[in-house]
């Protein structure tokens, strides 16, 4: 990238990842989760090897990864979603990435949570008070008010 922080296809997938973003963003709220990013410029062979980058932008959540490919040398940009072949990240393809990183966070912290947690002596430590839990019964049955 010559020095620059950033380049025009990158700015434009971050624009794309934000709408998504804001778009998913209360669905997270209400299961008590942030979504935030975490923009990484990687400018050296190790960098690339170490985060294991192969095509830019990269964008990577709850081990969920969306990238396109390189055709050739240029700048050109390939990405391919659900048979769809574009030159730009299509939003549907950067929605699916997110609901599907919070369906798997999602999983991964009822899991932990149903294993105990942090332990009493680590809670001690811990500035935050815990999520309110749901009720045993979440049905939305008849006698819920529900329909």
């Amino acid at each position: 990238m010559d020095g620059q922080s950033s380049c025009g296809s990158c700015d434009a997938t971050r624009a794309v990842v934000d709408g998504a973003m804001e778009a998913v963003r209360p669905l997270a709220a209400r299961l008590g989760m942030q979504l935030d990013v975490l923009p990484r410029t990687v400018a050296t062979w190790a960098e690339a090897i170490d985060h294991g980058i192969v095509a830019s932008p990269t964008i990577r959540a709850a081990g969920h990864e969306l990238c396109p490919t390189h055709p050739d040398t240029s700048e050109s940009r390939v990405w391919r979603w659900r048979g769809q072949q574009t030159v730009s990240l299509p939003e549907e393809a950067a929605l699916d990435l997110l609901l599907r990183a919070l369906a798997a966070r999602s999983k991964q912290i009822g899991e932990y949570l149903e294993h105990g947690g942090p332990s009493a002596y680590v809670r001690r430590f811990l500035s935050e008070q815990p999520a309110p839990q749901l009720d045993a019964d979440t049905s939305c049955g008849a006698a819920a008010g529900c329909s």
